[in-house]
C-alpha cells in the first residue's frame, strides 16, 4: 500500500510541476511606487498591481516629474540587436497598472516582436505627448520618423510637389505582429501607440481624455472588437482621431464601437486614414461623431454594412 500511495503521489505531482508555465513579472519599488521590468521572451505573468504615487521633493519643493517614464518596461534581452521583447506573452492576469502622476506611460514595449500583452487594466492621466496607455515603438515622434517629404527637401527626383512613400523611401516598417487584447486603458492623451506590419488590437477598451484613440503606424493592422471613448479635450490637430492608421495599407477595422463625449467640443472623424489604401471596414457603430471616416493624402476604403 506504501508503494502505491507513493504511485499515486508521483502521478499527481506530474501535472501539478508542467503547469507552472509562468515566470513571474519582475516588479522593483522606484520613487516610492511600484513598477515593473520584462526583458526575456516567453509567457511572464504579473502578480501584483503596479502604482506610482504622488511624490514631493522636499529639495526641489515641489511634486516629482515622471513624464515619459513607464510602469512596466518590457526591454532589451540583446542590446546591439535591439530584440525587445522578442516573442514575450506578458499576462497581467487581470492587474492594475496606475499612475497617480501625470504623464507616465503604461506600458512601454521598445523595438518588440511577437509580442502579447493581455488581460489588465491600465491607467495613466496626462495631457502631454508622453502620455500614452500603452506604446509599442521606441520613437519618440512616430509622425515625424514616418512623415511624407516634399522630394526637394530630402534630394531625391520626382515630380514637383510629390512627397515620397515612406515604406519604399524613408526608415522602412519591419514586420512586428504584436498583439494587445483584453485590456482596458484609460489614458489623458493617447491610448496605444504601434509601429511594425501586421499590429493587432481587439477586444479591449481604450478611452482618452484627449483627441488620439489609437495611433497605428504601418501596413497590415487589424482593430477588432474593441469600444473605443473618446472625451475630446485639448487643443484639435491635423492627426485627431479616435483611431489614426499612417500608412496602414490593407487595414482590417471590424466590429469596433466609436464613441464620442463631449458636447462643448467638435469631435475629430472616428478614423482617420492617412497614406493608406484598400482598407476593409465592417460592423463598426458610430456614436457622437459626425464623420465617421477621413482621408488624407493616397487612401482608400471598403466599407461591408
Amino acid at each position: 500500500m506504501k508503494h502505491a500511495a507513493l504511485i499515486v503521489a508521483t502521478q499527481l505531482a506530474i501535472p501539478i510541476c508542467f503547469a507552472q508555465d509562468c515566470n513571474d513579472l519582475p516588479v522593483f519599488h522606484a520613487n516610492g511606487g511600484v513598477l515593473g521590468g520584462a526583458i526575456r521572451s516567453g509567457k511572464q505573468c504579473l502578480t501584483v498591481d503596479l502604482k506610482q504615487p504622488r511624490q514631493f521633493d522636499i529639495h526641489a519643493m515641489r511634486f516629482l516629474s515622471l513624464a515619459g517614464a513607464p510602469l512596466l518596461t518590457i526591454g532589451c534581452e540583446n542590446s546591439s540587436t535591439r530584440q525587445c521583447g522578442e516573442g514575450a506573452d506578458i499576462d497581467l492576469q487581470n492587474h492594475r497598472i496606475e499612475a497617480e502622476v501625470d504623464d507616465m506611460k503604461g506600458i512601454q514595449g521598445g523595438d518588440s516582436r511577437n509580442l502579447r500583452i493581455h488581460d489588465g487594466t491600465v491607467v495613466v492621466p496626462g495631457r502631454g505627448l508622453h502620455n500614452i496607455g500603452i506604446d509599442l515603438t521606441n520613437l519618440q515622434n512616430p509622425g515625424s520618423t514616418y512623415a511624407r517629404q516634399p522630394c526637394d527637401k530630402i534630394g531625391e527626383a520626382c515630380n514637383s510637389g510629390e512627397k515620397l512613400s515612406a515604406i519604399t523611401k524613408l526608415v522602412p516598417y519591419r514586420e512586428t505582429n504584436n498583439i494587445v487584447e483584453r485590456v482596458d486603458v484609460h489614458a489623458g492623451a493617447i491610448g496605444v501607440r504601434m509601429v511594425g506590419i501586421g499590429n493587432t488590437i481587439r477586444n479591449s477598451v481604450i478611452e482618452v481624455d484627449g483627441r488620439n484613440g489609437i495611433g497605428i503606424f504601418g501596413p497590415s493592422p487589424t482593430i477588432e472588437n474593441n469600444t473605443i471613448i473618446m472625451k475630446g479635450s485639448g487643443k484639435a490637430t491635423p492627426d485627431d482621431g479616435a483611431l489614426t492608421l499612417w500608412d496602414g495599407n490593407g487595414a482590417v477595422i471590424r466590429n469596433n464601437r466609436f464613441i464620442f463625449r463631449n458636447q462643448f467640443a467638435k469631435a475629430p472623424p472616428a478614423i482617420r486614414l492617412i497614406d493608406s489604401t484598400n482598407a476593409h471596414l465592417e460592423g463598426n457603430t458610430f456614436e457622437g461623431f459626425d464623420r465617421t471616416v477621413e482621408q488624407t493624402g493616397q487612401s482608400s476604403y471598403r466599407e461591408v454594412k
